[in-house]
């Protein structure tokens, strides 16, 4: 009898695990020990050897006959694996909205299956990828802004994918990708020269772009925050953080995005197109020629 009280005391005073449903780990800061463990480190590592192999493909068989400078080869290089990323993730979050409704927007704290913490660990896989490249080969504001997005990414996905908890959550960030597909295709048109070759075809990319780059990008962050700011007392501070404050963070950041595009793009005014012409080529190229 007293024996079998001492068991039932230990199993009541025994710690919660660590991540997953009924866990509570929602309430406890991310279980940064799960980074080494074998469902989360070497998935994210063979993601991330696969976008070294993609990189690798791209290199020595993409844009080898374009007569560009070498940085602008890099350049289609870099958003050409950009490209295939956003559209891996971005179609994979855009059909797991539209197959499940109910769990992006029901669900969103709460639900997790294993083949779903897949779809942050691509990107982040693909992040780590990305920064690497960006330091390998260029190191400017650009990359500075870019590099300060790519850790927050990281670091966002990772307070899913170590508690188990905000899957549906990270999809919904994913859905940006879907935008980032016509973001990266403009550019790779703008410096390969297709658009002054196909110029309807470039106007049909401009359009898109700013059109997805408001549903999927503003419309998603703010639901997103409006999203944590509800959910805020139920779950840990750090989270709150996250959903509110890198939230908005990010907003800033896609705010200060659509106004380069559309100066970019011209549609304001000359002085706002002439401000915002200094892109990453011509700064490189100024850089190099000083």
């Amino acid at each position: 009898m007293g024996a079998s009280s001492s068991q039932a005391a230990k199993l009541n005073t025994a710690s919660p695990p660590l991540a997953g449903p009924g866990s509570g780990a929602e309430l406890r800061i991310p279980p940064w020990s799960r980074l080494l463990s074998t469902e989360v480190f070497f998935p994210i590592c063979a993601y991330f050897c696969l976008f070294q192999l993609i990189g690798l493909v791209v290199r020595h068989h993409t844009w080898t006959k374009i007569n560009v400078s070498d940085f602008k080869r890099y350049r289609l290089r870099n958003l050409t694996v950009c490209l295939i990323h956003s559209t891996m993730t971005g179609c994979w979050s855009l059909s797991f909205l539209l197959l499940y409704p109910f769990i992006m927007f029901g669900h969103t704290l709460h639900w997790y299956q294993p083949f779903a913490a897949h779809l942050p660990m691509i990107a982040i896989g693909y992040f780590c990828y990305d920064i690497i490249d960006m330091i390998r080969h260029e190191m400017s504001r650009w990359t500075l802004e870019l590099l300060l997005h790519h850790v927050g990414c990281v670091f966002v996905f990772l307070c899913a994918v170590l508690p188990q908890k905000f899957l549906p959550y990270a999809a919904w960030a994913l859905l940006m990708e879907v935008n980032s597909i016509f973001l990266h295709l403009r550019s790779v048109m703008q410096l390969s020269g297709e658009s002054e070759k196909h110029p309807v075809k470039y106007i049909f990319a401009q359009a898109s772009n700013i059109v997805t780059f408001v549903i999927f990008r503003f419309l998603v962050q703010l639901w997103q925050i409006q999203w944590a700011f509800f959910k805020r007392k139920e779950i840990h501070v750090l989270y709150s953080c996250v959903g509110l404050i890198g939230g908005l963070f990010f907003l800033v950041i896609n705010i200060i995005l659509f106004y380069r595009i559309l100066a970019s793009d011209g549609f304001i005014d000359e002085c706002a197109k002439k401000k915002n012409s200094m892109t990453r080529e011509s700064s490189h190229e100024r850089r190099h020629t000083n």
